[in-house]
């Protein structure tokens, strides 16, 4: 009956701390981040009563009463609900807050310190705020010590790195520090040092002006244009002239009832501008050239052919490069701008030296003053060949039509007929008996050389020598007269001293190059914004056909300009190129742009993100990804936590930086872990046999320690918070059942009580 006494004792000192741990569960079912306890009970102690039955199969145990065994912390997560706080976060996963007393303290999670009085504590309340100092604390005023990544100034200026790699390099680290951020946090502005752009350059878009083609003061470049590749162009439709599948121009020039045909293509006998202007000059003394206005500048941006010879003509252009191009005659008149300068020949007249005469169809050139001892043809000393291009090539087939005294070319040489009409010399093969008419060249007889054939057409422009009043020179492919007086100027710089010609001609379609500009924002050191202008054009397509073969070329124009992009800062533009291979990958070679008393290198081929230039004509000319390494001043946007519990702040000048995290350990075994009050939780260290140990085991690193540094058990939520995880329903039953079995064991006590007074009663 005693023992019956000291069991029901037992018993409901037994339930009793269970009800007051399930009490204190149901008491915190609405703190933040409350882990409850579940408890369990065990036997007090046990005998085995061998002498009931010692051959009985059956253990004859006997108990001695109950206790408690464990009071067990429960680590499933609660559940999680929003919170409005600005740096409020739930953990979900296994792991801990890591916390701690001393503002200027450090925890290191693989080597931590058991010993004296702990400094951290562990915690699931995610309900942090900024002190008066700006350190993250707990409600209970203690500091969240997380990875600090020291980039925040004491005055509270924070220094981007612009170094993303080394960041999570850092972010994986193991020692936690309390984290500050400052109240009046700004970003430090950095002057930009370098730019990296990968774009795509479509070669068949954004046609412009070939005004475009500009020289270093942003003039339009003559020299540029004539070096322009044809197969560059574009129409004024913006179609590229395609040069290398329509690459044929003819011209057929008529005079005087004798027509000539000349034939050009491209790749052959001419690639740029400049080569076909040369070619069309030297070979059929027509001018292809552009109109220009008093400064220089295309007037609207066509070719014009006209006829710098000195023969009136009537032009027919055909081809498909003229068809392209917009050269389109059917036998158009074409009057000589030199005719003003032509006298017909006269007998015993006097003459100045370089006067112009026309004789015959053929223009000679006076050689000295004075008068002419005889006709030109006859006095070779007193007259030079100027244009014999009127004199027909011989032929066989009208040989003894040809009148006395009738002109004709043979092999670049002028002959004279010294004979009348059927005057020839004939050769009869003794075998066949044939008849054969004998060449000029070898028929003295009848045919005398006066002279050498020759094209006339107006003279190119020499720098440096001088012209007389009225004279007329033809340069970049326009035709100029000297006006005011004689002088040694340049045509197209001097509008004083000379005069384009407007003469008749035939003009082309405007012409277009291919372009492309980007912009990109750039900053000095105090955080001023401006704008780094780079413009692209077309110079040349590419040929693997050539040899050597060509890569696609494009020009590039950069210079720096005020925050609007209106106001021009750099004192001249720098001139690059970027070339493309056959695989659209791109060459060029970084240069330096001079900025703020120092300079910014400039990448054209590729980003710091990874992206690469190209060339593909299939999409846009675009800006694929700009990267650069200056910033302007900034304040604080919002302050972003990730999944990772990475604190990123984005500023008001669109950066965003990491500046630390939220310190997270975990532990082999939770249950180790020993609540000290205030939600949160202790190491417990043990020694036993002289050897200290830490029953949770020693804290775990929650995250990856190389790459970007996330999280390996679990996750953070921003603006979140984990509530208590106790189970009310089960807590609610629980209370029951221990009541229960509270009043059972005191029941037990008063049976025991009653038989104890009846066992008294028996003795008296």
């Amino acid at each position: 009956m005693i023992g019956s006494l000291y069991r029901g004792i037992s018993g409901i000192r037994t339930h009793q701390f269970a009800l007051d741990s399930t009490s204190n569960n149901i008491a915190n079912v609405n703190t933040t981040g409350y882990r409850a306890n579940s408890t369990e009970f065990k036997s007090l102690f046990s005998t085995n009563l061998n002498y009931i039955n010692s051959n009985s199969p059956i253990s004859n145990d006997y108990n001695y009463g109950s206790t408690i065994g464990a009071n067990a912390i429960n680590a499933n997560d609660g559940t999680y609900v929003k919170a409005d706080g600005e740096f409020n976060v739930a953990y979900s996963g296994k792991g801990w807050f890591v916390v701690g007393l001393n503002k200027g303290g450090e925890f290191d999670i693989k080597a931590p310190n058991y010993t004296g009085v702990q400094q951290n504590f562990f915690t699931r309340d995610g309900s942090f705020s900024l002190d008066g100092e700006g350190y993250l604390v707990n409600s209970s005023g203690y500091y969240m010590y997380g990875i600090n990544l020291g980039k925040i100034a004491a005055d509270g200026t924070l220094t981007g790195t612009n170094n993303l790699e080394a960041d999570y390099a850092a972010l994986g680290g193991s020692t936690l520090k309390p984290l500050q951020i400052p109240k009046n946090l700004h970003y430090q502005p950095t002057l930009t040092t370098e730019v990296n752009l990968a774009i795509n350059l479509n070669r068949t878009q954004n046609p412009k002006g070939i005004t475009a083609l500009k020289d270093e003061k942003g003039n339009f470049s003559m020299d540029k244009f004539l070096a322009q590749d044809i197969n560059s162009l574009m129409d004024a439709s913006g179609k590229l002239i395609d040069a290398q599948n329509f690459k044929d121009i003819k011209f057929s020039i008529e005079k005087e009832g004798i027509t000539r045909d000349y034939a050009f293509s491209y790749g052959v006998d001419f690639k740029s501008m400049g080569e076909l202007m040369e070619r069309i000059k030297e070979t059929t003394g027509l001018t292809l050239g552009l109109k220009l206005d008093s400064l220089g500048n295309p007037t609207d941006c066509s070719l014009f052919l006209s006829n710098s010879g000195m023969q009136d003509i009537k032009l027919s252009v055909s081809g498909k490069l003229a068809d392209k191009l917009g050269l389109k005659a059917n036998k158009s008149p074409l009057e000589s701008a030199f005719k003003g300068e032509l006298k017909e020949y006269q007998d015993g007249e006097t003459y100045k030296d370089k006067d112009y005469v026309k004789y015959e169809g053929i223009i000679f050139q006076k050689n000295g003053d004075g008068a002419a001892a005889a006709n030109p043809l006859e006095d070779p000393n007193g007259w030079t060949l100027i244009d014999s291009s009127i004199v027909a090539e011989y032929s066989e087939k009208q040989a003894k039509d040809y009148e006395k005294d009738a002109l004709v070319v043979v092999d670049g040489k002028i002959y004279q007929k010294q004979t009348g009409k059927g005057g020839i010399t004939e050769v009869i093969d003794p075998v066949t008996g044939e008849a054969t008419i004998t060449p000029p060249a070898e028929d003295t007889a009848n045919w005398k050389e006066v002279a050498e054939a020759a094209i006339g057409s107006i003279g190119e422009y020499k720098e440096g020598e001088t012209y007389e009043q009225d004279s007329i020179v033809s340069h970049n492919g326009i035709l100029y007269q000297k006006i005011n007086g004689t002088g040694n100027t340049n045509p197209a710089e001097d509008s004083q001293g000379w005069k384009p010609l407007r003469v008749n001609g035939i003009t082309s379609t405007q012409l277009q190059v291919p372009t492309y500009e980007t912009n990109t924002e750039i900053f000095s050191d105090s955080g001023e914004k401006f704008i780094l202008k780079s413009q692209y054009v077309l110079l040349e397509q590419s040929n693997p056909n050539a040899n050597p073969a060509t890569l696609e070329h494009w020009e590039v124009r950069t210079e720096i300009y005020d925050s609007t992009g209106k106001m021009l800062i750099s004192d001249a533009p720098v001139m690059s190129e970027i070339t493309f291979n056959a695989d659209g990958s791109a060459n060029a070679t970084p240069f330096e742009v001079p900025f703020n008393n120092q300079s910014i290198s400039v990448d054209l081929t590729k980003s710091e993100d990874g992206k690469t230039s190209s060339n593909f004509a299939y999409t846009d000319s675009t800006t694929k990804s700009v990267t650069q390494d200056g910033t302007q001043a900034g304040i604080v946007k919002n302050i972003i936590i990730n999944n990772d519990g990475i604190l990123l702040v984005n500023f008001t000048n669109g950066k965003m930086e990491p500046i630390g995290r939220f310190g997270i350990a975990a532990f082999v075994n939770d249950q180790g872990l020993s609540k000290i009050g205030g939600n949160l939780f202790e190491m417990n260290v043990r020694t036993i046999n002289e050897e200290t140990n830490v029953v949770s085991g020693p804290p775990i690193l929650a995250w990856n320690e190389k790459g970007l540094a996330g999280l390996k058990f679990g996750q953070v939520m921003d603006h979140m918070l984990e509530t208590s995880n106790v189970d009310t329903g089960t807590a609610l039953t629980d209370l029951i059942i221990y009541q229960r079995g509270y009043q059972m064991s005191a029941k037990s006590i008063t049976t025991a009580d009653q038989l104890m007074q009846e066992a008294i009663q028996l003795k008296r």
